[in-house]
């Protein structure tokens, strides 16, 4: 004991006070520290050793040989009379160092990094209800939920299904015909202007690609605008409805009333085509626009006789009735309705269920039909609800050709719509001749593409954004929703309703404004049409003099 009292000082235990280190932390851990006596402190050693790191110098010999202390932590070494010894034992397997201390923060416990706890909870959850059905069917569905969830927030999901016939497809679509010659100067028809057809366009109506995303559509709609230079033509618009499927009613007027709101009156007219000419002209919604406005608007009787003379379709639909091809939804003999008109008279086409939103003049620059919908349908691409052509045109020629040459048409079947035009579209490129235009979806059917850049439903309350902006327009900096969507409305031709007379359009929703600005526009021509043009004491409407 004498040689270990003098060897570190007056006691067996070590001094926290006087001795704050066995290191002298400044000089590293190679070099020899002084005698105990002599140690000096450091700014590592000024930090004070923690009360719980005492340890008994009892294990030290005289000789200053350290040997092991089976309470001391392992994996500590010092040099201690020039020689370096390891306080604790060898072995890792006899003592650890205690997890809830720390060598420099002494009251604060180490972060758990164990997931005992998760671990338990999942047996728990396991045990108690994934044993349960109840508690596997919730599971599921929380499972599946949360699937859609992350599936709609990263993806974007389009799915449409058709089926065809491998026997309809090969008949229908991958055979060929040959043309009739109907552009061949022997066939062509002096009313018809071949030099015109051939000459340049004024106005690109097909871009060439596909106008799917953002408003590209209604953007590229809004470059096709008259030309001052240009004088206007007179243009006749046709349109057919049924008198024996369902009555003339309120929701038909908006469609003459969108005609006379947005055309040039002094340069367009109207002729509504029934197989009822008395019983439409004597509704009592049609009658006020005839007596104001007949000079405009005009209803006649289809004649099938009539309508087909001088077409290859005479003595294949005769009579009132078509040759009983008048079907239940008026698809087959509507399609045959407006080839016909359009064959005598030329002009432009639009369906009864159409709301008219610009002057369709800058149209009429080139002959078309319109793209179905935004989602390129191999099948169903082309569609008639707005369509173009001139008087006699080749074109109609050759649908007729194609209409007598093959079998005819089941009720309630696009066999003389979307088929027929697209049969002649391939025909045409098949044999080298310059095909009719296609104009793309949104001129004439804004509401026929994907939700989130299509027209709101109009029989539906406005939707709480539009564009990616609220409608309203709350809480947003620049035009609201509404503003943007009323912007667009001005851009396109026409909104396409796809029949739905069952339908009201909703109190203050957007369509019913739409046609509040026109009849007050009607209003005013009707008010102030002297100083335009010269209302006649029977409603008549026309040119200054």
């Amino acid at each position: 004991m004498s040689g270990l009292t003098n060897s570190i000082g007056h006691s067996t235990v070590l001094n926290i006070g006087e001795v704050t280190s066995p290191l002298h932390a400044s000089n590293g851990f190679n070099t020899q520290p002084p005698p105990y006596p002599e140690a000096t402190s450091s700014a590592y050693a000024n930090a004070g050793y923690p009360r719980s790191r005492r340890k008994s110098l009892s294990h030290i010999n005289p000789n200053g040989i350290t040997r092991p202390d089976p309470e001391t932590s392992p994996d500590e070494s010092y040099h201690v009379n020039g020689q370096t010894v390891t306080l604790g034992p060898h072995s890792k397997g006899k003592k650890k160092r205690s997890r809830t201390a720390s060598f420099s923060l002494p009251f604060h416990r180490r972060r758990r990094l164990s997931n005992a706890g998760w671990s338990r909870w999942l047996r728990f959850y396991a045990a108690h209800y994934l044993s349960t059905r109840w508690g596997q069917i919730t599971t599921l569905l929380t499972f599946f939920l949360f699937a859609i969830f992350l599936w709609r927030r990263y993806y974007e999901l389009q799915l449409e299904v058709s089926v065809f016939s491998h026997r309809w497809v090969r008949t229908e679509v991958d055979s060929v015909s040959p043309l009739r010659g109907c552009f061949n100067p022997p066939h062509l028809s002096p009313s018809y202007n071949i030099q015109r057809h051939n000459a340049p366009n004024q106005h690109i109506l097909t871009p060439g690609v596909s106008l799917k995303r953002g408003t590209q559509c209604y953007d590229f709609s809004a470059t096709i605008q008259s030309s001052p230079d240009i004088p206007l033509e007179p243009l006749i618009y046709h349109t057919y409805w049924r008198s024996d499927l369902i009555p003339f009613g309120e929701r038909h007027t908006a469609t003459l009333l969108a005609f006379l709101a947005t055309q040039p009156l002094t340069h367009s007219k109207l002729i509504l085509w029934t197989n009822g000419v008395d019983v439409v002209a004597n509704n009592s919604f049609v009658k006020p626009f005839l007596e104001k406005w007949g000079r405009y608007i005009e209803v006649r009787a289809v004649d099938m006789g009539v309508l087909t003379r001088g077409t290859e379709l005479e003595g294949i639909l005769s009579g009132n009735d078509g040759g009983g091809l008048f079907d239940q939804r008026a698809w087959v003999d509507g399609d045959a309705v407006r080839l016909l008109v359009l064959w005598h008279y030329g002009g432009i086409w639009m369906d009864m269920d159409q709301i008219l939103t610009r002057d369709l003049h800058p149209l009429t620059d080139q002959e078309f039909v319109t793209q179905w919908d935004c989602y390129d349908k191999p099948y169903f691409a082309l569609n008639g609800a707005l369509m173009h052509f001139r008087q006699h045109s080749p074109y109609l020629c050759e649908a007729f050709h194609i209409m007598a040459s093959s079998p005819l048409p089941k009720p309630n079947t696009f066999t003389w719509g979307s088929h027929l035009y697209s049969k002649l579209h391939r025909r045409l490129l098949a044999n080298h001749q310059k095909p009719f235009a296609v104009l793309p979806w949104c001129f004439a059917d804004p509401r026929n593409c994907r939700a989130d850049i299509r027209f709101p439903d109009p029989f539906g309350p406005d939707p709480e954004y539009w564009g990616g902006r609220r409608w309203d327009g709350r809480g947003e900096v620049g035009r609201s929703g509404r503003e943007m969507f009323e912007e667009k409305v001005g851009y396109v031709f026409t909104i396409h309703l796809h029949n739905q007379w069952k339908k009201d359009f909703t109190k203050n929703g957007w369509v019913s404004k739409l046609l509040e600005g026109y009849q007050r526009t009607v209003d005013s021509i009707e008010r102030h049409g002297r100083t335009i043009i010269r209302v006649g004491t029977e409603g008549d409407v026309g040119e200054v003099e």
